[in-house]
């Protein structure tokens, strides 16, 4: 019989495989391009790239910039991790690379026509363009680019960018943690007066984690939640979110979330901590919160 004669629907494909000493998929990535190596690294703020002569199509991975926490008055919620999107584009001279949230959501990075969205601010926000939604009420995540749904609001759910978690209002009760996704949601915080103990949620884990939300206002213990963990995607190697801060009326504030090139920064006293490079969601807080962390281009050809 013929080995490479077409069978009946539901037979094993035979053709090219059965003397084949290669693996299909072996050593490599869903994200990084095998066969390729890494040529620039693009931080925020460059604005143009130079391609060399006779480059005509470029890899690129595109990390948004991470949203930055909340305050009191936004419950102390944690901001949402930046967006993350990859694939082949035409070569271009320009790019645009999202920075950190200072006061609400991160910015978008693009290159050709990869892009990706910002994460949210650690106000009630959805993410966009695979952005992570912050810890307020009803923050949802966002599609990324490459379809990929995000996660529900308020629950926490995952996808793409992962949902936010619900803060809270009343007293002793403790925010829900953010989704986990490809991007990590943030998370809510706990801000009801009284004398109970509030707990800020974590942040989301994904490549890039999102930001740990705010223990605020209470007289009794104030636990602020840790960032989430992100991933390099680079080397493998896992990212660390930022620890919040613990006091009796005091401190409470959450840790930032990691990006996919740098550790979250811990919480201080009643400050919240950075978010890492590379997309991290910044802490909530009682007074300061923490900026999210800066996007990041990465060009292979």
């Amino acid at each position: 019989m013929n080995p490479n004669r077409k069978g009946q629907a539901g037979n094993p494909v035979s053709i090219g495989m059965q003397s084949a000493s290669v693996t299909p998929f072996a050593n490599t990535h869903f994200i990084l391009p095998y066969g390729l190596r890494l040529q620039q690294t693009i931080n925020a703020g460059t604005t143009s790239v130079t391609i060399p002569a006779g480059i005509t199509f470029v890899y690129a991975i595109a990390v948004g910039g991470g949203g930055s926490g909340g305050t009191s008055g936004a419950f102390g919620a944690g901001g949402g991790a930046g967006g993350i999107a990859w694939g082949w584009t035409l070569a271009t001279s320009s790019c645009v690379v999202g920075t950190g949230g200072t006061s609400g959501a991160g910015g978008y990075t693009r290159y050709g026509n990869v892009i990706a969205g910002g994460g949210a601010g650690g106000t009630s926000l959805n993410g966009i363009l695979g952005g992570a939604g912050s810890g307020g009420t009803n923050a949802a995540g966002s599609t990324n680019y490459w379809g990929i749904p995000g996660g529900a609001a308020n629950i926490g759910g995952s996808g793409s960018g992962a949902g936010g978690g619900s803060s809270t209002s009343t007293n002793g009760n403790t925010g829900t943690n953010g989704g986990s996704g490809i991007s990590g949601g943030g998370a809510g915080g706990s801000s009801g007066s009284g004398s109970g103990t509030n707990t800020g949620g974590n942040g989301g884990n994904g490549l890039a984690g999102g930001g740990g939300g705010a223990a605020t206002a209470t007289t009794g213990t104030r636990t602020g939640g840790n960032g989430g963990n992100g991933i390099n995607i680079l080397t493998g190697a896992v990212t660390t979110g930022g620890t919040g801060t613990t006091g009796t009326g005091a401190n409470g504030a959450g840790g930032g979330g990691a990006g996919i090139a740098g550790n979250g920064s811990s919480a201080v006293t009643t400050a919240g901590g950075a978010g890492g490079l590379g997309g991290g969601g910044g802490g909530g807080a009682a007074s300061t919160l923490g900026t999210g962390g800066a996007g990041i281009l990465y060009l292979f050809y």
